[in-house]
């Protein structure tokens, strides 16, 4: 349910909790979510499990202005995300409009869910 404001910079706005997910992400970097215009994204959660029977390796990516990639979770090691395990990102990181979060994987199973809070400006 949208929770009115109006004390957003140009007038009433919205803020709504919403979420997005992948199932079977492949081997290629996904593109989670890209802030539109007005908008501010406030992550509350990033929810990336490893449904296969083998250890494999995940980076989570923001694309500031959508372009480039800057790493906020880097899963360096070969196999950092055990087999059938979930790894859990929960600090909470601001997303301005163009922003794009970014998900990519060395795997052809992992399952993606992402909470978060979207403000929008009217």
């Amino acid at each position: 349910m949208a929770n009115p404001s109006d004390t957003g910079p140009s007038g009433i706005g919205t803020e709504v909790l919403r979420r997005v997910e992948f199932n079977g992400l492949n081997n290629t970097t996904q593109t989670v979510l890209t802030v539109g215009t007005d908008m501010i994204v406030t992550l509350l959660s990033i929810i990336i499990t490893n449904i296969t029977g083998t250890a494999n390796t995940a980076h989570i990516h923001i694309a500031r202005d959508g372009s480039g990639n800057n790493t906020i979770y880097n899963g360096n090691t070969a196999g950092d995300l055990p087999a059938d395990s979930t790894f859990v990102f929960s600090e909470k990181v601001v997303l301005v409009e163009t922003d794009v979060l970014k998900v990519q994987s060395n795997s052809i199973n992992f399952d993606v869910w992402v909470s978060y809070i979207e403000q929008e400006f009217a």
